[in-house]
């Protein structure tokens, strides 16, 4: 992927995030997915994102969370909410990122055993 590319993805996640707005949600992602052995958070394009051993697994926007790897038979049961994006770089080739929505305690929790997922593939990943 070209750097410009990559640079204008960054500025919509960046402008897609809102410590304001998310912070109680993020608190309570957090307490959870940092508590999964190896998982690590780190700022990406403005963004809290999560990593097991180094590979991003989701990053956090305001109102919603992007999962980098999921499986089909899981996407294929999820509302139309969601959105995928591709995104190929020089490392990783991400073909899609879907983004669940997350409002509330409540749609997270419904969501955590798909990000739990998504921790699990990259993990597999070499």
């Amino acid at each position: 992927m070209q750097e410009g590319v990559l640079a204008r993805l960054g500025v919509m996640i960046t402008r897609s995030y809102s410590e304001k707005e998310m912070k109680d949600l993020r608190c309570t992602f957090e307490k959870t997915v940092l508590s999964w052995s190896n998982v690590t958070q780190k700022q990406t394009f403005g963004c809290p994102s999560y990593q097991t051993d180094g590979k991003t697994f989701a990053i956090l926007v305001t109102k919603g969370v992007l999962i980098t790897e999921i499986d089909q038979a899981v996407k294929d049961t999820l509302p139309d909410q969601h959105q995928d994006g591709a995104i190929h770089s020089g490392k990783r080739n991400v073909e899609h990122w879907v983004k669940l929505p997350i409002n509330d305690e409540a749609e997270m929790e419904k969501i955590m055993h798909i990000v739990k997922k998504s921790s699990e593939i990259v993990l597999q990943e070499e």
